[in-house]
């Protein structure tokens, strides 16, 4: 009896279970010994106040965090979840691609960087590229055999994709359109209930906080965004940064060579070319993003892989240039956890993961027990909040904008309090001919920069205090003297009494327009105005001589802080 031939190492379950435990394994190491990034630690501040959602996104990466936190209080914690969800993803792509050559496989996925990257970094990005892959792994179960079991998975994959982060709607809609006719199936109505009912949380979130969401990214955020060729220019490169340029001719060429036609492949397809298509076309009103294209990704692999396991002539190459790309990718996991760059001097603050945790300390050897407000910057914030275990707060003005710390509500505690101000200037620029100076500056020297504070025996600012704009016309002459009624809002439930403590504090008019302020105002002083309910006033205020495009903001100037963000952009042109 002859004895079934030996499969080859390259082909073991042995050598696929040992990378899975290496990835697992090299993942937490590097989870524990690399300090938070900026938009890491902002996360880490959703998960101290667990709600169903936040101002920048929903609120799957706040629970993830919570979790892993809640069992190892420090960078662990914040990435624990994220490892195990990178094991999970790669297990669902080998099922999908029918791999039978480990090796080559995980030498492929491995050199890809935005993997890399998915391995351990807690972003909404990570639980997204998660929750998208489960989905493309229960369509194509739910496609072969239309059981229950295959459609509540399908389910948790929507819900899962849209409590990361709202890109992953996308999936959703191209998935639809490339197989209309699945509709047809009476499960298919159960899913699309079932999925909406999961959201209805999060949707009363939004009601309840104005759709604060789509206010941010298509209002808020796009306020900036205009036409700059260079934007068309910088898509397809950082979808290259991330793909690995060593990589990317394989990945895109062979995904194009796999001919292979059904419905889920279709599906692939359409994802494909539909999120890297809208990544392209928002280039042209606006930067994008590399990461915004996460999803495209494991259609990219589950298209690429199965063709080149199939060209046993180009493995050599694979091997060959995977090689290189996890030598080099080595290297940078290393340089995460330790700077090896030599420096002529001391180790100076010039990236996001080095150094925070000691300046964080310098801070708090200055502010002590009391708290500490950084200008423009959640980042700062997040992180001396992270690593000082100090209340820590963001005063936002007119060049920045609103973020959690705004919509959390911990800035009227800090009314009256003594805190410590500090920036990264003398002065907060906000004009050419405008710039607000902190009083009674001092400084110190931290990591090869010098850091400005000033201590506020009574602190006060008043972005937590809404401005309603109620004009009626959005079309004016340039340097036309207009009337803006406007309507400031109590938004506690007792008084307010705006103290200027030996300061004024004015309401302003402002125009911007490309993220600059190219009319600013000050109309109407309201030191000690007394805010029961509401208070009703018209301002008067030129507008830009230059015909355009602007947004108009009122907002209130604080003394020697730059003038706040209460309220919403209006926008208006002038011709």
């Amino acid at each position: 009896m002859n004895k079934p031939p030996s499969r080859p190492f390259t082909h073991s379950g042995q050598l696929y279970y040992g990378l899975l435990a290496l990835w697992f394994v090299v993942n937490l190491f590097q989870s524990y010994f690399t300090e938070l990034l900026h938009d890491e630690a902002y996360y880490w501040f959703y998960s101290t106040d667990l709600a169903w959602g936040y101002y920048d996104h929903p609120p799957m990466i706040a629970l993830l965090i919570r979790m892993g936190y809640s069992l190892f209080p420090n960078e662990l914690g914040v990435r624990l979840l994220i490892a195990f969800m990178s094991v999970g993803v790669l297990i669902m792509i080998v099922e999908m691609a029918r791999v039978k050559n480990y090796l080559l496989f995980f030498v492929f996925v491995f050199s890809i960087v935005i993997f890399q990257a998915g391995g351990f970094i807690a972003v909404p990005d990570t639980p997204l590229i998660f929750f998208a892959t489960l989905f493309f792994y229960s369509y194509r179960k739910y496609l072969e055999e239309d059981k229950p079991a295959n459609a509540l998975l399908l389910v948790l994959g929507i819900a899962g994709m849209l409590y990361s982060k709202y890109f992953g709607g996308l999936v959703i809609v191209f998935t639809l359109a490339s197989n209309w006719k699945i509709a047809k199936r009476k499960s298919f109505w159960f899913i699309v209930l079932l999925s909406a009912l999961l959201m209805i949380p999060h949707l009363i979130w939004q009601i309840h906080h104005d759709f604060i969401n789509f206010y941010f990214y298509l209002v808020e955020r796009g306020r900036n965004s205009y036409f700059d060729i260079m934007n068309i220019i910088n898509y397809p490169a950082g979808q290259l940064v991330i793909m690995n340029p060593l990589m990317a001719y394989f990945l895109i060429a062979y995904a194009v060579k796999n001919k292979t036609r059904n419905p889920f492949y279709r599906a692939l397809i359409f994802n494909i070319i539909g999120v890297f298509g809208l990544g392209f076309l928002l280039s042209f009103f606006g930067p994008v993003e590399a990461n915004w294209t996460v999803t495209a990704y494991v259609p990219l692999i589950l298209l690429a892989y199965p063709v080149i396991e199939g060209k046993l002539k180009i493995h050599k190459t694979v091997y060959l240039l995977g090689g290189i790309s996890l030598a080099l990718i080595l290297l940078g996991r290393i340089y995460l956890v330790y700077d090896f760059i030599p420096t002529k001097d001391e180790p100076k603050l010039t990236n996001e993961f080095h150094g925070w945790k000691k300046w964080a300390l310098e801070i708090k050897k200055i502010a002590g027990d009391r708290p500490v407000v950084f200008a423009n910057s959640y980042q700062k914030a997040s992180k001396y909040l992270f690593y000082a275990k100090r209340e820590s707060f963001t005063f936002n003005y007119l060049l920045y904008r609103k973020n959690q710390f705004d919509l959390a509500g911990l800035e009227p505690a800090l009314q009256g309090k003594e805190v410590l101000f500090v920036y990264p200037e003398k002065g907060m620029w906000l004009a050419k001919d405008k710039i607000f100076y902190l009083p009674d500056v001092d400084s110190t020297f931290i990591l090869g920069k010098w850091w400005y504070y000033t201590d506020v025996k009574h602190y006060r600012s008043y972005n937590f205090i809404p401005v309603n704009i109620n004009l009626e016309k959005h079309v004016f002459r340039p340097s036309e003297m207009i009337r803006i009624p406007v309507e400031i809002v109590n938004p506690l439930d007792s008084a307010i009494t705006i103290r200027p403590d030996g300061n004024d504090v004015w309401l302003a008019v402002a125009f911007t327009q490309k993220g600059k302020v190219m009319k600013y105002t000050e109309v109407e002083d309201i030191s000690l105005l007394w805010l029961k309910d509401d208070y009703k006033t018209f301002l008067l205020a030129d507008t830009p001589e230059e015909p355009g495009d602007y947004h108009l903001r009122v907002c209130i100037r604080s003394g020697w802080l730059p003038p706040g963000l209460n309220s919403k952009v209006f926008k208006v042109k002038i011709k």
